[in-house]
C-alpha cells in the first residue's frame, strides 16, 4: 500500500470513528465504544495476519 492510499484510508477511518464518537452522550459511552471500535480492528488484524501466513491448502480443523 502506498503512503497516498494508506492516508486516505486513514482519513476514511478517522471521519467514521468520529461519527460514532459524536452519538455518544457520556464518557462512559465514548469508553464502551473505543473498546469496541479496538476490539474490532484488532479481530480484521488478526484475520488478514492469518490468511499472509496461511498453508497453501489452507488451514486443519486445527488452525494448523
Amino acid at each position: 500500500m502506498g503512503n497516498d492510499d494508506y492516508e486516505q484510508q486513514i482519513d476514511i477511518i478517522k471521519t467514521a470513528v468520529g461519527r460514532i464518537f459524536a452519538t455518544a452522550q457520556t464518557e462512559e459511552e465514548v469508553c464502551t465504544l473505543e473498546r469496541s471500535i479496538c476490539n474490532e480492528i484488532m479481530y480484521l488484524a488478526a484475520i488478514a495476519q492469518s490468511e499472509l501466513v496461511k498453508p497453501d491448502g489452507g488451514w486443519d480443523r486445527f488452525g494448523r
